[in-house]
């Protein structure tokens, strides 16, 4: 493919902004990123699996069976990648049921940020339910999930993007903050560091994930708009045409701006493959 072929991001609308609260917007993000990790081959089994099996395993090393070097050797690799992708989706979990949710969840496959091969950015909603409210909109976490997901799988161009292969590299995680009355702020700088980003490549392949609902007055019944202060209209509809605005952007940047703040995760999970060993995975042997 010619460096100068610039590709057009692909949007998937999610459309469940009304139905979340900021407990299961966490939830959902989370089980994307644990979605794509694995279908991206980022990770050679499911995230229940890979956990599983590296519980077993650890619960084992006091035992005096000797394993050998390449199930060693894996097992380095497979559970520091557990640790950091862990590390990576508690913190985001934090972030997005923090005072101020993430405008946007973004995710880089590749060697650097520069020079990443695929790009998943997924756009959350501006305002969520409050985990008290009894609004009867708000779906259930696994219902939510069952309607993303069916979505996803059902997708013809998605589906055309994983059936291309990706070796293992790089697993990097940016969120955007508003810059708007301490909205920009993390809850904690250790965990996510403010970074002035970098220009997506021409050739990435760039999957636009949109939560956002054009149902709006579903969530007006429990969130108080005012704290946004005269910088943005207090009333629910006017916020709602910002985020419309948005929709008409480039995505081939995550780049900090006056407006936006862009934090890197300071924790980067590395892809890896699975180790074979006499025609089977290795971790079928740390399961006896």
């Amino acid at each position: 493919m010619s460096s100068s072929t610039k590709l057009k991001p692909i949007t998937i609308n999610l459309n469940i902004g009304d139905q979340l609260t900021s407990i299961s917007c966490g939830h959902v993000v989370v089980e994307l990123i644990k979605f794509i990790a694995y279908q991206r081959l980022q990770i050679p089994y499911t995230y229940q699996w890979l956990k599983q099996v590296v519980t077993k395993k650890k619960m084992c090393e006091d035992e005096e069976k000797k394993d050998s070097f390449q199930s060693e050797r894996h097992f380095r690799i497979a559970s520091t990648a557990l640790e950091n992708l862990d590390f990576i989706l508690k913190s985001l979990l934090a972030e997005i049921g923090g005072p101020s949710t993430p405008e946007e969840v973004c995710i880089a496959l590749g060697a650097t940020p520069v020079t990443c091969k695929e790009v998943y950015r997924l756009i959350l909603p501006s305002a969520c339910h409050k985990p008290q409210c009894h609004s009867s909109h708000i779906a259930n976490d696994q219902k939510i999930q069952r309607n993303v997901f069916r979505t996803l799988v059902t997708s013809e161009t998605l589906s055309q993007i994983f059936f291309s292969s990706l070796p293992p590299t790089n697993m990097y995680v940016f969120i955007k903050k508003k810059n708007i009355i301490n909205q920009d702020e993390v809850l904690n700088p250790d965990n996510f560091v403010l970074t002035s980003g970098c220009r997506i490549p021409r050739n990435s392949r760039i999957v636009v994930m949109d939560f956002r609902s054009q149902n709006t007055d579903n969530i007006s019944c429990c969130n108080d708009f005012q704290v946004f202060g005269d910088v943005i209209s207090d009333n629910l509809e006017n916020l709602q045409i910002q985020d419309k605005l948005s929709d008409d952007e480039e995505f081939n940047e995550i780049e900090s701006t006056d407006s936006m703040k862009w934090y890197q995760s300071s924790y980067v999970m590395k892809g890896f493959k699975d180790c074979i060993l006499n025609g089977s995975s290795v971790t079928n042997s740390w399961m006896e």
